[in-house]
């Protein structure tokens, strides 16, 4: 139960509520999916069946995963960031330093739905992708294409894409695990 409530305690700290802000139609929408701390593919068969059955319908979907460990869901990604283990923070908030420098984010979306923007701003500052590369053990070049495909700025039309992020015990059974759930929730506020 205490590893429930780290998941718990980062969706009430960012979002006001403990209630998962996506449903399984969701995938089916999504160009990019971010799968962190996860090996949907063994433990979430089903979810992970409609991941690839959504990659068959659109082959423009980019999968992205996060994790230590290189696992069967990590053989079916487009871009595998294989982390040093505690590293999670450090990569979000990396991802988010790409996506703000490069003016990747929905400015009046953030003024009119957020608080504490600036404060948020100001700590990923520092987690600029080639200090954090060599952090995680990661390319500097694969954190940008992170944060380009999360962004959805991989689009021939410019327009900006939807982007789903999956999570499981990997985030949550940590001991920084509501700083892991919160980070990536930013992400996507």
């Amino acid at each position: 139960r205490e590893l429930w409530e780290k998941g718990l305690k980062a969706r009430k700290a960012t979002l006001g509520a403990d209630a998962p802000p996506a449903c399984y139609d969701d995938i089916d929408h999504a160009d990019c999916i971010l799968i962190a701390g996860s090996n949907a593919a063994w433990a979430h068969p089903v979810l992970f069946r409609r991941i690839e059955d959504a990659k068959r319908a659109n082959p423009a979907l980019r999968i992205v995963v996060i994790d230590p460990r290189r696992t069967e869901t990590a053989e079916a990604a487009d871009l595998f960031l294989q982390i040093q283990p505690g590293t999670d923070v450090a990569l979000f908030n990396s991802l988010l330093h790409v996506m703000l420098w490069e003016a990747w984010v929905d400015g009046p979306y953030i003024a009119e739905h957020t608080s504490g923007f600036d404060v948020l701003k100001a700590r990923v500052r520092d987690f600029a992708p080639k200090d954090v590369a060599a952090l995680c053990g990661v390319r500097q070049a694969d954190i940008v294409q992170a944060a380009r495909w999360f962004a959805g700025m991989d689009s021939a039309d410019g327009r900006r894409r939807p982007t789903l992020s999956l999570y499981c015990q990997g985030l949550n059974q940590s001991s920084s695990g509501t700083a892991k759930n919160a980070a990536l929730i930013n992400l996507h506020l």
